[in-house]
């Protein structure tokens, strides 16, 4: 309400949540700044509210919200703490989010967050019928723990990811065999010309130390197209992780050695075969 009206046709977006006071430390979000809701003010005399991080960040960039007042359900409320970023749904990026005490009476539904320090799941039972003897008529639903809601809100983007890391694994094996493979057949095609440089005097060392030498070149080069394309395509994918660098050099580093190891065997072992052979008959093989 400080800030100037926004112009026709344009709002802020921001996610409104109801919890009690008990809420933030339940689920442990932690208070940057401020304080949580009175449990004295209920109903109409309930007026405040908590924002988090990411809705100061955007809406009160460079000011102290603490204080600051917001228009919402018709009702003036006032910023009275600050907590810190969850995420609504995963694996989406943390949203402005807004805090509403859940006894202003505007929802008529809710839900019950319980820590413990035991096993969660055998509070199930009891707190259920803790909450019959209060109300008879109030239904109970999806009783879960924390673990099951995060598995059941991330069930499609685990199924994406397994999927994709699956296509990966195979389009890497793939990429393994067919560079040994036409690594291999260059420099097994070099046989003759290895079988020369032997009669010539060379060493089985220098004959190696050279095919490693020309047949690693075009693999580096490769190599390091394929590293730059995949930095600039993987953010395509970002949406799809959660807690995860999109470009995460252990990844990179990993793919890169693999394929290097797979470049270096595809060109020694052809190039130990034609060394390991008389010079005249490898001179035959032409």
């Amino acid at each position: 309400m400080e800030h100037p009206p926004l112009p026709q046709g344009q709002m802020q977006f921001a996610i409104n949540r109801e919890s009690d006071p008990g809420f933030f430390a339940g689920m442990g979000i932690p208070f940057l700044r401020g304080h949580t809701f009175d449990p004295n003010r209920q109903l109409e005399d309930a007026n405040q509210v908590v924002i988090n991080e990411s809705f100061a960040r955007q809406y009160f960039p460079g000011e102290d919200p603490i204080g600051k007042h917001l228009r919402e359900h018709s009702r003036n409320w006032e910023i009275c703490g600050i907590v810190g970023d969850t995420r609504f749904a995963q694996p989406e990026l943390p949203k402005p989010i807004q805090y509403y005490p859940l006894y202003a009476g505007e929802l008529n539904n809710g839900s019950l967050v319980i820590r413990a320090r035991a096993d969660a799941e055998q509070f199930a039972i009891p707190v259920q019928k803790i909450l019959a003897e209060l109300d008879p008529d109030l239904p109970v639903s999806n009783v879960m723990t924390m673990d099951q809601l995060l598995g059941k809100s991330v069930v499609n983007e685990n199924l994406n990811t397994t999927l994709l890391t699956a296509f990966a694994s195979l389009s890497l094996l793939l990429a393994s065999a067919g560079l040994f493979g036409v690594l291999s057949f260059i420099v097994a095609q070099r046989t003759g010309e290895i079988g020369i440089r032997m009669a010539l005097g060379a060493q089985r060392s220098q004959v190696m130390e050279r095919t490693l030498i020309d047949g690693i070149k075009p693999a580096i080069f490769g190599l390091v197209t394929g590293l730059v394309a995949s930095a600039i395509l993987v953010r395509s994918i970002q949406s799809m992780l959660y807690q995860t660098e999109a470009l995460d050099p252990s990844v990179f580093a990993g793919v890169g050695i693999l394929l290097l190891v797979v470049s270096v065997a595809a060109c020694l072992v052809p190039a130990w075969r034609a060394s390991r052979l008389d010079p005249m008959q490898a001179l035959r093989t032409e």
